[in-house]
């Protein structure tokens, strides 16, 4: 069997990667004489989220995926960040919230009932592991890479190195 918690640790690190990016993002914002909160509210297309909810989305995958995999309830947020500050501070509690857990609580995970509440017909459920491969992290990495996405539309000086962060301890051949 499986454990689940590795793919819950890339979660907690693609989201410190985020909160690095905002902060990249807002040394852009000053150095263009533009207040932060104005990226906040930028976008890709008029149909897409703003990068507020993209990060909403994320945090809410990250944090939902631990905690319907583990079976714990997960924090709520109301979801009325405005402010590059109060995004930032959603991240933040989110990754603390990630780090909450270990790789015991994961035992099982692959195999749990997630209920599925927001699919049509009512009273779904996906396996654990059939829910974290099929919709968690693609969607979680979706809303990342749009954030990332927004952010190098807007001048943000970012690369493929701040969005994958830092690698693990290398070996020698």
């Amino acid at each position: 069997m499986a454990n689940l918690y590795p793919f819950v640790l890339e979660m907690k690190t693609m989201l410190s990667n985020l909160d690095r990016w905002l902060v990249t993002a807002a040394e852009h914002a000053k150095s263009k004489k533009t207040e932060p909160d104005a990226l906040v509210v930028g976008r890709l297309a008029l149909d897409q989220y703003p990068l507020v909810k993209q990060v909403q989305s994320a945090c809410d995958t990250a944090k939902f995926t631990a905690s319907r995999l583990t079976g714990k309830e997960a924090p709520k947020h109301p979801d009325d960040e405005k402010t590059y500050e109060e995004v930032r501070a959603r991240v933040g509690k989110v990754v603390s919230y990630l780090e909450t857990f270990t790789e015991k609580d994961f035992e099982g995970a692959e195999s749990r009932k997630v209920a599925l509440p927001w699919i049509p017909g009512g009273n779904k459920a996906a396996l654990g592991l059939d829910y974290l491969v099929s919709f968690a992290q693609p969607n979680f990495f979706f809303h990342v890479t749009h954030a990332y996405a927004i952010l190098r539309h807007n001048g943000v000086p970012l690369g493929k190195m701040d969005y994958i962060g830092a690698l693990p301890p290398l070996l020698d051949m």
